[in-house]
């Protein structure tokens, strides 16, 4: 396995944007890895900030690929479903964390075949509403990935989430949230902790903040199921729960998921061309 190469679970956004740029400084070969499926809109949007990076730390250090992985994620949605449907119930919806877990998987097979020892992605702790971005959901994910001798990392995780990102599409990027704030204003610091101020010091970004600007649109590929995960967590789950009693839930549903393919995996290493996961990613196999 190479120690000197990391893949990065690249959406083309400000996190995993920056997240690229920070890998770039450490690895000598960064993979840039796009997925795509069915429900997906303007995938091809993530070579926007690719060819920043490009241009920026040299056109040699990455590589980008799109890969689909449709009838992965089908699986994943539904494998064991009615035994799935009795034990968890409405969190079959939980469809933003499905996934992402299927571009881990399929993360780690690309670092298998490639012999990549590192991998990384954009989880940032702001996020948190999302299962794969709570941290104990990303610590099994990291327990999957050593299992087979790939370190996964999350560079941009304890990055501040920028102040005011419900109202960003109302800003024209020459005028910056932060921009707005007071200068005696306590969390002004923070605000330059955030994805977006430190791709705008790098020179990849040309406002402190552009995330749900035009811009930000342009940049990454949209997905509106997350639409019908947003009202089973808020309008559903979350209305007579607590946080913590929604975040424990996640954990055992995604445990057991995690737990699952990890087994599939350890197949399709034995196996390969006659494992099941193989099936589900054949001809686009990177």
């Amino acid at each position: 396995m190479k120690n000197d190469e990391i893949v990065v679970l690249f959406s083309g956004g400000t996190d995993s944007t920056l997240t690229a740029a920070l890998m770039a400084k450490e690895y000598r070969k960064v993979h840039l890895v796009t997925y795509d499926r069915f429900g997906f809109f303007s995938i091809n949007n993530s070579g926007l900030n690719v060819e920043k990076l490009k241009n920026k730390f040299g056109k040699d250090k990455f590589t980008h690929q799109i890969i689909d992985i449709n009838s992965l994620t089908k699986y994943v949605f539904y494998e064991r479903y009615f035994r799935n449907l009795i034990k968890y119930r409405f969190f079959l919806l939980s469809n933003c964390g499905l996934c992402k877990l299927a571009m881990h998987i399929r993360t780690i097979i690309f670092c298998l075949k490639n012999g990549v020892a590192n991998a990384c992605d954009g989880a940032n702790k702001a996020m948190d509403i999302f299962p794969v971005q709570m941290k104990i959901v990303i610590d099994e994910i990291k327990n999957m990935y050593s299992r087979f001798g790939v370190n996964f990392s999350t560079p941009v995780f304890n990055y501040e989430k920028h102040h005011g990102l419900e109202f960003t599409d109302r800003l024209n990027l020459e005028k910056t949230l932060s921009d707005e704030k007071k200068e005696d204003d306590p969390d002004a610091e923070k605000q330059k902790n955030t994805a977006g101020y430190k791709l705008f010091e790098m020179g990849l970004m040309p406002a402190e903040n552009v995330k749900g600007t035009k811009l930000d649109k342009k940049m990454q590929a949209r997905c509106f199921q997350l639409i019908l995960f947003n009202f089973f967590v808020r309008w559903y789950y979350m209305y007579h729960r607590s946080y913590q009693q929604y975040k424990q839930a996640t954990f055992e549903f995604f445990k057991d998921k995690i737990n699952f393919f990890t087994q599939l995996l350890e197949d399709y290493q034995k196996k390969k061309e006659k494992s099941k996961l193989y099936k589900l990613i054949k001809p686009k196999i990177g």
